[in-house]
């Protein structure tokens, strides 16, 4: 029993995988989980973030809501589940989609109830890919703020940014590139005051890449209305280097995108999003003139030199073509104000729904939707998984969107 998750036993495990399901033969890696057991027969929840495993796996939104059961486990290639030597060429959606086929089957005879995968983020996306390739594994999914893009350099996200919040943010927005153009064209007595070691990346590249990244970030993690993080909180013209330092990294840790160790961690999502996933194309043209490195914030900079994997347009085209006509009982959530919300999927009308959290970030989630958003989601989630909902969440909606910690919720902007 797990002293902190009342209810729980936890079950550390590791399943066998090879490393190309097409080619048994060709090797096998060690795949981390961790089961969360409430009862034989609750529902099953089938998590993953799409990174690593957390250290202390807590019961997602969906298992407190239906007092459920939760596999949590290791996306292939992140942390300890990772073959060495390395095959990059193995790490693809359909790959992953096996592994985690594997694991539905191997619990499967001891879990006969209802299941649901699910994540956020790139842990959404997984779910989606994993119900593309292997639609029987689950009932439902319910993905979380799950961004589907085109390409590895997304204008789309470019032209939300311009328009972010509407008109009653316009202030916003603009004192935020103001305060952008004050960093680039004071960085000789900015970064002096930036701490890390920067050895993949120089300091002078990854201070730009974080300037370039702080209106996605700011959008994504934070409340506009934050008394210390928000718009009013913006430094303005006559803040001191220490201070913008202070604000920007508030937002963006400088030092998580030049240590080796962090770009280690993140070297899965960035050959992913190279290879298949795709990525926000850099928003540069609000800093038109005061950027040495335009281009530099795509995958391929953070990939080891030599390493440039091809980007697959079919990918990402056969899974948003399956969700909108094929796939059934699925569940989206996202929030009105994350930048990753300007490529949401379009679910089909085979039982498939979409919910926005009006001002919502990266951190949305059903507890956060409208009263009548929320009961049609809850109903839904009941109808697919045959069990009554908690009562937590048929309160008033919380009376504003918080601030995410990364702590939280693993973002697809992973070093930030």
């Amino acid at each position: 029993p797990d002293v902190a998750m009342p209810g729980y036993q936890r079950f550390d495990l590791t399943l066998t995988q090879p490393i190309d399901h097409d080619h048994p033969e060709a090797g096998t890696f060690m795949q981390r989980a961790a089961l969360l057991h409430a009862s034989d027969t609750a529902p099953m929840v089938m998590f993953t973030s799409g990174y690593g495993l957390a250290t202390t796996p807590r019961p997602t939104e969906l298992a407190r809501l239906f007092s459920a059961n939760q596999l949590s486990y290791e996306h292939r290639y992140f942390v300890s589940s990772r073959p060495v030597p390395t095959d990059w060429s193995k790490l693809d959606i359909r790959q992953a989609a096996l592994d985690a086929h594997h694991f539905a089957e191997a619990l499967h005879w001891l879990y006969p109830g209802r299941w649901v995968n699910t994540g956020g983020s790139k842990g959404g996306m997984t779910s989606v890919y994993q119900r593309r390739f292997h639609p029987c594994d689950v009932d439902a999914t319910v993905a979380y703020v799950a961004p589907t893009s085109a390409s590895t350099v997304d204008p789309a996200y470019n032209a939300f940014l311009e328009q972010v919040g509407g008109p009653s943010r316009a202030a916003c927005r603009a004192d935020l590139v103001a305060f952008q153009r004050r960093l680039l064209e004071q960085r000789a007595a900015v970064e002096p005051l930036v701490q890390g070691t920067f050895t993949l990346i120089d300091l002078d590249k990854a201070f730009e890449i974080a300037v370039i990244e702080l209106s996605f970030v700011f959008w994504q993690y934070t409340h506009p209305d934050d008394p210390q993080n928000g718009c009013g909180a913006v430094p303005g013209p006559t803040a001191t280097p220490e201070e913008m330092r202070a604000f920007l990294e508030a937002h963006v840790p400088i030092d998580s995108l030049g240590g080796a160790a962090s770009l280690d961690y993140y070297h899965a999502f960035y050959y992913q999003s190279a290879a298949q996933l795709g990525y926000p194309a850099p928003y540069e043209a609000p800093l038109a003139g005061l950027v040495h490195f335009p281009g530099a914030d795509t995958p391929s900079t953070y990939l080891p030199a030599g390493e440039h994997p091809v980007f697959d347009p079919q990918a990402m085209a056969d899974i948003d073509a399956w969700v909108a006509s094929e796939g059934e009982r699925l569940m989206f959530i996202y929030g009105e104000f994350d930048p990753w919300s300007a490529e949401m999927f379009q679910p089909s009308t085979r039982d498939s729904h979409r919910f926005v959290v009006a001002g919502g970030n990266h951190g949305s989630n059903i507890a956060q939707l409208s009263a009548s958003d929320r009961s049609a989601a809850l109903a839904l989630l009941t109808r697919w998984l045959a069990a009554p909902a908690a009562a937590a969440l048929q309160a008033s909606r919380p009376a504003s969107v918080r601030r995410v910690d990364r702590e939280d919720l693993e973002g697809l902007r992973p070093p930030l």
